[in-house]
């Protein structure tokens, strides 16, 4: 059995929170890796070129979209859930906790609430008023268009800031070396 020079020499209770510490960080990352990279893949590279389709028409991409990001939204409610208990969790067991790692919990906090809100409130609003729109043949006196317009715009600029946020939380936990 391959035993770290971090645990050798330790007691066995020790050594356990130990590696529970490193299964909590590592579900942590595994999360915010997961969140971070989906986000980044949906928004970035498969909704634009879900656009330049020619075999589906603005119509279909918009409801393909629906779906994909009514996942996304489920999976980062799940995950901010988790970063959010793991973060907590080892903070409780640290000797200290520094600025870097309470930034990081905030912002962690905040990823998690902005996702919320898309997920119960946002996309869902988007969505009713979307419903029976036609968004190959636009009516220009259909008012629906501009309020759901306005809504995208709000989710996109969501998106951005969860996008920035998980940088600095990259960065915050690769500096505190947790």
């Amino acid at each position: 059995m391959i035993i770290s020079r971090e645990v050798r020499g330790l007691s066995w209770r020790t050594a356990i929170g130990h590696m529970f510490d490193w299964g909590l960080i590592f579900l942590r990352d595994l999360a915010l890796v997961v969140w971070l990279g989906g986000l980044i893949v949906i928004d970035l590279i498969e909704a634009p070129i879900r656009f330049r389709v020619p075999e589906i028409n603005r119509n279909q991409s918009v409801a393909i979209g629906r779906r994909v990001f009514a996942a996304l939204n489920r999976l980062e409610a799940v995950a901010g859930a988790i970063m959010l208990t793991a973060s907590a969790l080892l903070m409780r067991s640290a000797a200290t906790v520094g600025t870097g790692e309470r930034l990081a919990f905030g912002l962690v906090g905040a990823m998690w609430l902005i996702a919320l809100a898309q997920l119960v409130w946002l996309r869902p609003r988007m969505s009713r008023l979307a419903k029976g729109l036609d968004l190959v043949n636009r009516r220009p006196d259909d008012a629906r268009y501009a309020r759901v317009g306005r809504l995208h715009r709000l989710y996109v600029a969501f998106d951005f800031v969860k996008m920035a946020a998980g940088i600095a939380v990259v960065a915050l936990w690769a500096r505190a070396g947790a």
